[in-house]
This record gives C-alpha cells, sequence and structure tokens, in this order.
C-alpha cells in the first residue's frame, strides 16, 4: 500500500523540525518521531496552531505545552515555569513551526502548508503523532501533530458546518463572489492644514512601528493580520490571525 499525504508529511516532519529549530541559535538539535503518540495530559496548557493546506483549505493542527514553548522562544527556566503564555513567545514559536510545515509540505507535490494561531479545532481528529526534540542538552519538546479525515484534501468538518446559515441558505453559492479586500499598514488622523502642505518627498509617520503586523480590511473592519511578503514582485500578508 502506498504511502498517504499525512504518512509523507509526518516522514518529513522531523527533518524540517530538526533544521528550523537548529537555524534558530547555535544549538543542534535532533527531532524523533515517536512508535506511539504521547497525548498531553488533560490539565497540560495547549498551543495550538492550524495547518491550513492550500489549496483545499483543510486543517490540521501542530501543538506544544506552553512551558515548551516559552523554552523554544528563548525565555529563561524561570520565565518558562510561568502559565502566562505572552504574545512574543507565540510570535517566536508559530516562526519556526511555520517555517517547518512550509518545509515539509514539499512532500506533498501541489500543496502548500501555512500555519496560524487557534484557540481550538471544530472538527475530530482522525489520527495523531508525536515528535521529540532534544537540543543535546537540558532541552526537550514535544510536539503533537493531528490530522482531520481526508487531510491535505478533504475539507474540515468545521468548513462544511459553516456552509449553512442557521435557517438552512446555503452560503456555498457565494462563495465566488469577488469582495475587495485592502492591506492597511497603518494610520493617522492628521489636521487639514497639514494635508494642504503635503509635497513629494514629505513623510508621515503611522501609527504602528515596524514589527506590528498588518491588517488585512474588509470594508471598515478587519478580518485578518499577518506579516506582508513579497509574492511574485507585489505584496502579500502572510495571516497570523484572524479576527
Amino acid at each position: 500500500m502506498s504511502d498517504t499525504a499525512v504518512d509523507l508529511f509526518v516522514q518529513a516532519i522531523p527533518t524540517a523540525m530538526r533544521q528550523a529549530l537548529s537555524g534558530k541559535g547555535s544549538a543542534r538539535w535532533t527531532v524523533t518521531l515517536d512508535e506511539k503518540s504521547k497525548p498531553f495530559p488533560a490539565a497540560t496548557q495547549v498551543l495550538t496552531m492550524l495547518m491550513v493546506a492550500e489549496p483545499s483549505q483543510a486543517e490540521a493542527a501542530i501543538q506544544i505545552s506552553a512551558e515548551n514553548a516559552q523554552l523554544l522562544s528563548g525565555t529563561s527556566e524561570e520565565a518558562a515555569a510561568s502559565e502566562d503564555l505572552q504574545p512574543g513567545y507565540v510570535k517566536t514559536v508559530r516562526a519556526v513551526l511555520t517555517q517547518a510545515c512550509e518545509k515539509a509540505a514539499q512532500a506533498l507535490p501541489g500543496t502548500k502548508v501555512y500555519v496560524r494561531v487557534a484557540k481550538e479545532f471544530a472538527w475530530t481528529p482522525a489520527s495523531q503523532f508525536s515528535l521529540t526534540a532534544t537540543d543535546g542538552g537540558s532541552k526537550s519538546v514535544q510536539i503533537q501533530l493531528l490530522f482531520a479525515t481526508g487531510w491535505p484534501q478533504g475539507a474540515s468538518s468545521a468548513a462544511s458546518a459553516s456552509s449553512k446559515t442557521a435557517n438552512g441558505i446555503d452560503v456555498s453559492l457565494l462563495e465566488n463572489v469577488e469582495i475587495e479586500v485592502s492591506l492597511q499598514f497603518g494610520g493617522r488622523r492628521l489636521p487639514l492644514r497639514d494635508i494642504g502642505e503635503l509635497r513629494s518627498g514629505s513623510v508621515i509617520e503611522l501609527d504602528k512601528r515596524l514589527q506590528d503586523p498588518a491588517e488585512l480590511v474588509l470594508g471598515d473592519r478587519v478580518v485578518a493580520r499577518g506579516e506582508v511578503v513579497i509574492v511574485d514582485g507585489n505584496y502579500g500578508l502572510r495571516i497570523t490571525e484572524v479576527v
């Protein structure tokens, strides 16, 4: 029997994860696929991120404990013992997991995988795998991979459930309707006098710092945030948060 897409991805992820972790610092990480999955204890605070496959938008999940997330972010052992999961930790860990998942997805022709933070997922995992990563010293990190049925081609149950509204109208009929969205880097309120004095070469300071996420705007509502990227010479947005 030939390997499934999940099998190929799981076979590729240890090497991809090792490269991503080792590239983060001077430690030389090793990553192994455990023979049996090792679910987190029920009381464990877990950071969950969705592995969304393109173009199908099918979802899988990757999970890491809050304590391990803080260790990967490079915090001290005292900070890692805290139960508070700070945004900075999440951003650092997401970057590492994104790099690893994008690399592993190269084993799946025609499929790309991006990672975004999620509080939960609405589908039931059909398969689960555990990875153990060690830095050769004191750090040992456990990572869980959970896959929905048919990933990366099958649509998640959440997508199926959301295709109809409460009154039974099939909103999938509207899926091909194009809606204009815009990428917003920031804003600034200016007196009318200052606007009238604008000239070529004028510089306007926006209300956001360089490292702050850009916003995807639909009408007057922010629908997502993320990192600005370049795609074939055009601006793009790598989604990190759906509002």
